[in-house]
């Protein structure tokens, strides 16, 4: 059952995607600002929807080993979803406690925001990303194995 509760949880994360992606799209200037499509009853569905433009979205998916982590904390100019496919692994935002992942467990990380993710000390870690948008990456300060141990 506890599996059947993550998977649950990460199927209704990706369908929730489609509510964020509706409050992040959106353009600069007024001739080339892109139009919200207007939700419609459409064929196998049940009330209105539209299909919203993934332009600059990305997905990748990272295998760690146990004890393997970013050696830096690092940002995204675009927010990242992380889903947990095998293993256990944990990220933390700057700021905040050690978040752990299960399989089927996500996780958010809002743009600009400081953060890192790996596996736990003792397991492999298998995850799959989406990068919300254009992106670039910025590197900060080393992650010490004193906070990535949850120490500091």
């Amino acid at each position: 059952m506890p599996q059947t509760v993550r998977i649950g949880h990460a199927a209704r994360t990706i369908i929730c995607l489609g509510f964020v992606l509706d409050v992040a799209v959106g353009g600069i200037g007024h001739a080339q600002q892109p139009t919200t499509p207007v939700p419609v009853e459409a064929p196998g569905f049940v009330g209105k929807t539209a299909t919203l433009d993934t332009t600059g979205y990305s997905i990748g998916r990272r295998i760690f080993a146990p004890g393997s982590h970013n050696a830096t904390w690092h940002m995204h100019t675009a927010g990242q979803l992380i889903f947990a496919e095998s293993g256990h692994g944990r990220f933390q935002i700057k700021g905040q406690p050690i978040r752990e992942l299960a399989p089927g467990d996500s996780g958010y990380i809002p743009p600009g925001t400081m953060h890192w993710h790996g596996s736990v000390p003792t397991e492999t870690f298998t995850m799959a990303f989406i990068t919300m948008g254009a992106s670039t990456t910025s590197q900060g300060e080393p992650l010490t194995e004193e906070v990535y141990l949850g120490k500091k």
